[in-house]
């Protein structure tokens, strides 16, 4: 039997449109979704092709902001499936982990430190922009297990509230004055001049949960040639796994 995924009430979407055009709009687009996803956890933020994430809304608490937020801008991002599915297919969706994620992604120390570790259950992204430089990105998750944890659940409902929420967005001036201007400045890849261009791209895909075989296929080189670059990788920077490799680009970032 179908799930019911329609609103119980149309007052949250009633009272965001009458805010449309005022300066307490975002603060009562996170009451409207707060109303209809209880326990939620938001962060509304816009994604750039060339610089940092610019955080516009969120509702977590102090502790999660310096645990989550800081670090992700700082450079985190580049690791974030969300953010790599964006910059390879900009369009505007609703998007759940499971969906877009390498199919490594789940054994990153990436995923083991600010999802697992962290308490992070079921996320999902909104895009609310097919343009290929910048968008909206809307993640909806919890830090906490929610009474009836349904991912697809989560995301139909969201779904079905989609489209009238693109529209209020695009209605409404939410564009910040830094949101306008691009100024080039990118955080987040990993660069270490010990390595050559391509065992750098070899270990930022590593990094971002993409197993050897989807690594070849990307670059166009065999499976065996990417495990040669993973030991080369290695031998460089003097380490023996991925978890030592992710703390060398925690190090870089400055968010040990």
């Amino acid at each position: 039997m179908q799930k019911d995924i329609a609103p119980h009430s149309l007052e949250p979407l009633a009272m965001l449109l009458s805010s449309v055009d005022c300066s307490e709009f975002l603060p009562q687009l996170q009451a409207c979704l707060e109303s209809y996803f209880p326990c939620i956890d938001l962060v509304l933020c816009r994604f750039y092709r060339h610089r940092s994430p610019e955080i516009l809304l969120h509702n977590l608490n102090q502790q999660q902001e310096a645990a989550t937020l800081h670090p992700y801008c700082a450079g985190m991002y580049q690791l974030d499936p969300f953010y790599q599915h964006w910059l390879a297919r900009p369009a505007a969706g609703v998007f759940l982990l499971d969906d877009i994620a390498p199919s490594e992604f789940r054994r990153t120390e990436y995923f083991l430190t600010y999802y697992t570790g962290l308490g992070l259950h079921d996320e999902l992204m909104c895009f609310f922009s097919s343009n290929t430089d910048t968008t909206l990105a809307f993640s909806l998750g919890f830090y906490r297990p929610p009474p009836h944890s349904n991912g697809r659940l989560l995301s139909d409902k969201m779904g079905y509230l989609f489209p009238l929420l693109q529209a209020l967005l695009e209605k409404h001036h939410w564009q910040s004055a830094s949101a306008l201007h691009d100024d080039g400045a990118r955080s987040g890849e990993f660069l270490d001049e010990r390595l050559s261009e391509r065992e750098q791209q070899v270990a930022r895909l590593f990094l971002q949960g993409h197993s050897a075989a989807a690594i070849a296929e990307q670059l166009c080189i065999s499976p065996g040639t990417v495990k040669n670059h993973r030991k080369n990788i290695y031998g460089k920077l003097v380490i023996n796994s991925q978890a030592e490799l992710f703390q060398l680009f925690l190090r870089q970032l400055g968010v040990e």
